[in-house]
């Protein structure tokens, strides 16, 4: 595993030494941001450039490889207009979700609305509620590795959404799985406790339920 204190600055020095003054933004996202990673997880890395051209990738990638584990580092790589074009609604969680580097991602955005984040977060919870209705269908088909990659798929995804939910609720985005346990209702604690050992049935029928629930609550669409 990495440790983020040492190698975000490595990777700025290497992007910037890369490319120069079109480096606008490098942040970190993901479990290693939230400090939850393990040996297998990603490192969730966002380089916003000042315009992306498809030349710039092989760039990107020789001063990732030359990084400590650097084959593991991926993430949200843009150019700064069609950034700034994004769909608003889903700005908002990749906003919070993000411990900058280098650079500031808020000048970089379009204006973000109460109603972006609330289209953010419905669009959140039917993406959860679908992909835990899959996974209800095929449960009982999947092999044990299967099962095992969807479990922790969907583990990943109602923290993701709760996060948004809990931003609605409270008026705090919860930056990490232990403050959402904070904020969450005993329901939702649960589930993020016990979601890895559960059986894949359980967490997507809890998931589904939770989900479905959660969008009726939300103010009617216009």
């Amino acid at each position: 595993m990495i440790d983020p204190a040492t190698w975000m600055p490595a990777a700025v020095v290497g992007l910037k030494q890369a490319f120069g003054p079109r480096l606008c933004f490098v942040g970190l996202q993901g479990s290693y941001r939230r400090g939850e990673a393990t040996e297998a997880s990603d490192i969730d890395l966002c380089v916003i450039l000042d315009r992306l051209d498809a030349a710039d990738f092989p760039r990107l990638r020789e001063v990732l490889d030359a990084l400590p584990e650097g084959e593991k580092a991926a993430g949200f790589v843009a150019g700064a207009p069609e950034l700034a074009a994004w769909p608003r609604f889903e700005l908002f969680g990749f906003a919070q979700d993000m411990d900058a580097w280098y650079g500031e991602l808020a000048p970089l955005l379009p204006p973000i609305t109460q109603a972006d984040i609330v289209l953010g977060v419905r669009t959140a919870l039917a993406a959860l509620c679908h992909e835990a209705t899959q996974a209800l269908l095929l449960a009982l088909r999947l092999s044990p590795a299967a099962a095992k990659s969807v479990r922790h798929s969907l583990a990943k995804a109602f923290l993701r959404v709760l996060q948004g939910v809990i931003s609605l609720r409270a008026g705090i985005f919860p930056r990490d799985r232990a403050e959402a346990r904070r904020w969450a209702t005993e329901e939702e604690a649960a589930v993020l406790k016990e979601a890895e050992s559960l059986a894949l049935a359980e967490l997507a029928a809890a998931c589904r339920d939770w989900s479905a629930a959660r969008l009726q609550e939300l103010p009617t669409q216009e």
